[in-house]
C-alpha cells in the first residue's frame, strides 16, 4: 500500500508539472519570430508590406529613381515574404504534429488516471516522451523561422545580421541536444529535460522578443532615411522648377506635410525602441511589446500618409516639368 502510494504521489507530481509545462508552451506558442503573438506577428507582417510598398513607390513614382530598380526591389520583397511564408508554413505544420502529440498525451494520461497498471503507464511514459520531442521540434521550427526573417531583414547591417544568427543557431543547438535521450528516458529524467527546456524557453522568449524590436527599428529607420533624402532632392528641384518662374507654392505646402509626417513616424520609432530595450523579464515582455506594437503600427500609418503625400507631390511635380519644357 505504502509503494502504490509512493508511486502515485511520483506520478501527481509529473501531472502537475504536465500541467505547467503545457501552459509555458501555450504562451511560447503564441510568439511568432520573428519577431519574434501570432496576432502580433501578423500585424507586424502587415506594416511590413506598407513599408515595402512605400519604398518601391518612392523608387517607381519619384523623378529620383529607376522603375527598373523599383521592380528589382518589389521582386526582392515578393521572394523574402516567399521564404519566410515556406519556413512559417513548416513550423505551423509542426504545431499540427504537436497538437496531436499533446492529445494523445492528455488521453494516455486520463487513461492511466482512470485505470493504473503498467500497461497503461508504461503508454502514459511513451507519450510524455514522444510530447517532450514533438515540443522541442516545435521550438526549433519556431527558431528556424525567426532565423529566416532575421536572415533577409537588410535594414540592419550584416555583422548584426550574423551575431543575430549565430544567437539563433547555438538555441537551435541547445534545444537539439537536450532532445537527444529523450526516448529513453526514464520518467525522473523527462521530468527534468522539460524542467530544463522550460526554463531555458522562459528566458529566450524574452531575446526573441528583443531581437524583433531591434529589426523593427532598423527598418522604419532604413526608411525613414530614404524618404529624408527624398524630400532633400525634391526641395532642391521645388528651387529649380520656382527659378524657371513656376508657381511652387502649393508644392512645397505638401512638401512641409510630408516632412511632418515624417518627424512624426521617427517619434513613434523613438518611443517604439524604448519599450524593446525596456524588455527585460518575462514579467512584463507581453505588455512591453504590446506596447513597442502599437507604436510600430503608429509609424507605420504615418509612413503611409508620407508616401500618400508623396504619389501627389511626384505628379505634380511631373506635369510641371513637362509645362516647362514644352514652353
Amino acid at each position: 500500500m505504502g509503494q502504490k502510494k509512493k508511486i502515485f504521489n511520483r506520478d501527481l507530481k509529473f501531472n502537475k508539472f504536465s500541467s505547467r509545462f503545457l501552459k509555458v508552451f501555450a504562451l511560447a506558442k503564441q510568439d511568432s519570430c520573428s519577431q519574434q503573438s501570432a496576432i502580433q506577428t501578423e500585424k507586424l507582417l502587415k506594416g511590413e508590406k506598407v513599408v515595402a510598398c512605400c519604398l518601391i513607390g518612392v523608387m517607381a513614382l519619384s523623378l529620383f529613381g529607376s522603375a527598373a530598380f523599383a521592380k528589382t526591389l518589389r521582386e526582392r520583397d515578393q521572394e523574402v515574404r516567399a521564404k519566410y511564408q515556406a519556413a512559417r508554413q513548416q513550423y505551423l505544420k509542426e504545431v499540427n504534429w504537436w497538437k496531436t502529440t499533446r492529445q494523445q498525451f492528455l488521453n494516455a494520461k486520463t487513461k492511466y488516471r482512470k485505470f493504473k497498471n503498467a500497461k497503461n503507464r508504461a503508454a502514459y511514459e511513451k507519450q510524455a516522451r514522444a510530447f517532450l520531442e514533438k515540443t522541442v521540434d516545435v521550438l526549433i521550427r519556431k527558431l528556424e523561422s525567426l532565423k529566416n526573417w532575421v536572415s533577409n531583414r537588410r535594414a540592419i547591417s550584416g555583422a548584426e545580421r550574423q551575431t543575430i544568427v549565430a544567437e539563433i543557431d547555438q538555441d537551435i543547438n541547445w534545444l537539439k541536444e537536450k532532445k537527444g535521450g529523450i526516448a529513453t528516458a526514464s520518467p525522473a529524467q523527462i521530468r527534468e529535460k522539460a524542467k530544463e527546456i522550460r526554463e531555458y524557453w522562459k528566458k529566450h522568449r524574452v531575446q526573441v522578443k528583443k531581437i524583433i524590436g531591434q529589426i523593427w527599428g532598423a527598418r522604419l529607420s532604413f526608411v525613414i532615411e530614404r524618404f529624408e533624402n527624398v524630400s532633400a532632392k525634391i526641395a532642391t528641384k521645388l528651387e529649380e522648377l520656382k527659378a524657371a518662374g513656376k508657381d511652387t507654392s502649393q508644392l512645397e505646402a505638401w512638401l512641409s506635410d510630408f516632412d511632418q509626417k515624417i518627424n512624426l513616424a521617427k517619434e513613434k520609432r523613438d518611443k517604439a525602441r524604448e519599450k524593446y530595450e525596456a524588455i527585460s523579464n518575462l514579467a512584463d515582455a507581453n505588455q512591453l511589446f504590446y506596447q513597442a506594437h502599437k507604436f510600430v503600427k503608429e509609424a507605420n500609418n504615418y509612413l503611409r500618409e508620407a508616401h500618400k503625400k508623396l504619389v501627389d507631390i511626384v505628379r505634380e511635380m511631373k506635369k510641371m516639368s513637362t509645362s516647362a519644357t514644352a514652353e
